[in-house]
């Protein structure tokens, strides 16, 4: 244990802990009516056993329209959580289960004992069926998990009752106490989350997903153990997993009671476990015209949040008592002016829409389907509505009427036929055409909707790989060329070289060095060779 803080709560004592290196175990059942989590090897076995039993819950900080609502603080149960009974004395462990819907626990605990019950925060399940492994931890202390803790109390000679609840640490004008509700906030959106995939996909297997909150996680660039993490983001770091960082500097901008934003980063969590998600990420918003790999991969993210919590609006609150409005979405309608298959709020609407109309298990069934993970066609609203149309054929004059009315003309994955342009000429045919051997003159870029990941500033082209062997990119003409192939995903490559299989690719490429301004546009060459 790293750190201990205590605060009162009623007539009772609850402390907030991190805790270092915690863990589940292998084999065995839990209770309450929660899911199993496995009880460790050496679990004592309990003579004349106690009952003990319980609620967990935290304070919850409603955001309904951007701001903090601390004056609507209600008690949520912690849901799917991790319950121990520790000896005071010895800190052994001689229960664990977790907790149920309802934040109800029950374990059985040895007589006139003195114990501490301790609730992580963490989801566990193993066996058969669907599993997860979800934890909560702190960037900013060696990436300690957290949990809340009773104070030590004898469990007598008959059954008895203990129950937890996180503090918010807010005492009406600022956070003068520890934020012990803020991780199990956290926690819970992503408990929801997992519930709407499993409402349809009930043995899913989830990858293991760490989430870091801090108190010192701020919107500044830097060292991700110091808190300087930017912003809220999700990111697939190899070896060392999936990951979630969260802001949670006070005053500044924090997301733990922004329920949107947690679920719009595990909607990108989803893209990364279970789905394909081609997106180069950066700077966004619902008013810019997006690459349009980027453009979907938000606007997915941003209707994910809408569809796992069952809302219509995505808010995000920001600034001096968390009372300001970084954003606040409409995720039914499209924008007003210049919709298309470049702007993330067109694709919310359509992804959200469909959700009621056509339910969750055909956009399911789409996003986790060979024929819209496999393509050479980049992630993109047309390759989505291709393979959406091919897997749930009774729901496609739907999809066709959202497509439609977002100025979405062209159902193909390659977007063939597009005649939405967004004011970027350039950016049509959706994809050009190569032949291997063969330059190709006047791959044209633009920045006339910004610059880094914006609509026009990537060109796409499609082309057949006729052998399995080594092939090379040259391109002309560009201050930084970069380029990217895709068949099933992003293609690994060497410097200017790439090893392919026979068959489709997509080759992506653009000029990384192209100015913000003047507003120009930029005509590159491209030659695929065999080597």
């Amino acid at each position: 244990m790293s750190q201990k803080f205590s605060f009162a709560l009623g007539a009772a004592c609850i402390a907030a802990a991190l805790l270092a290196g915690c863990g589940g175990g292998g084999g065995g059942g839990g209770g309450g009516g929660g899911f199993p989590i496995g009880l460790p090897i050496g679990l004592p076995i309990v003579l004349n056993p106690i009952a003990l039993s319980g609620k967990a819950t935290y304070d919850s900080v409603p955001n309904n329209n951007g701001p903090l609502v601390y004056a609507s603080t209600t008690a949520k149960p912690v849901r799917g959580a991790t319950v121990e009974v520790l000896d005071a004395n010895t800190s052994a462990q001689l229960a664990l289960t977790t907790t149920d819907d309802g934040g109800n626990y029950t374990v059985s605990v040895p007589g006139n004992t003195n114990i501490i019950v301790r609730v992580r925060a963490q989801l566990t399940r193993t066996g058969t069926g669907a599993t997860w492994d979800v934890t909560v931890r702190d960037n900013t202390r060696s990436d300690a998990m957290y949990s809340m803790q009773s104070a030590s109390f004898s469990s007598g000679s008959a059954a008895l009752t203990r129950d937890l609840r996180a503090d918010s640490g807010w005492d009406g004008s600022g956070y003068s106490g520890p934020r012990v509700a803020a991780p199990f906030s956290v926690l819970d959106t992503v408990y929801t989350s997992m519930q709407k995939v499993l409402s349809v996909a009930p043995a899913s297997t989830f990858p293991s997903l760490k989430v870091f909150w801090s108190i010192n996680n701020a919107p500044s660039p830097g060292s991700l153990a110091a808190g300087q993490i930017g912003t809220t983001f999700f990111f697939n770091n190899g070896s060392n997993g999936r990951q979630i960082y969260v802001l949670g500097k006070a005053n500044v901008d924090t997301d733990e009671f922004d329920v949107s934003v947690i679920a719009h980063e595990w909607g990108h969590y989803y893209q990364s476990a279970f789905s394909r998600d081609d997106s180069i990420g950066g700077e966004h918003s619902t008013g810019d015209r997006l690459d349009r790999r980027v453009a979907f991969s938000e606007g997915w993210g941003n209707a994910w949040s809408g569809i796992a919590l069952n809302r219509s609006n995505y808010a995000d609150s920001l600034g001096e008592q968390q009372g300001g409005i970084l954003a606040l979405v409409d995720l039914t309608a499209g924008p007003s002016t210049n919709p298309g298959w470049f702007r993330e709020g067109s694709i919310q609407a359509i992804l959200w829409n469909l959700n009621r109309q056509a339910g969750f298990k055909p956009l399911h069934d789409t996003l986790t389907g060979f024929q819209f993970r496999s393509g050479a066609a980049v992630t993109s609203i047309h390759s989505f509505a291709a393979a959406f149309k091919a897997t749930s054929a009774g729901n496609a004059s739907t999809l066709t009427g959202l497509l439609n009315a977002q100025n979405i003309t062209s159902n193909d994955a390659y977007g063939t036929g597009e005649s939405n342009d967004g004011g970027v000429p350039i950016a049509l045919p959706v994809y050009g055409s190569l032949v291997v051997g063969a330059t190709v003159p006047n791959v044209c870029v633009s920045n006339a909707a910004g610059t880094g990941n914006k609509h026009g500033n990537i060109a796409y082209l499609r082309f057949i790989a006729p052998a399995d062997r080594e092939y090379q990119v040259s391109i002309g003409g560009a201050t930084a060329s970069d380029f990217d192939v895709f068949r099933g995903g992003e293609v690994a490559r060497s410097g200017n070289r790439v090893s392919l299989s026979a068959g489709e690719y997509v080759l992506a490429v653009r000029d990384a060095a192209m100015a913000a301004s003047p507003v120009a546009q930029k005509c590159l060459t491209v030659l695929v060779q065999q080597q």
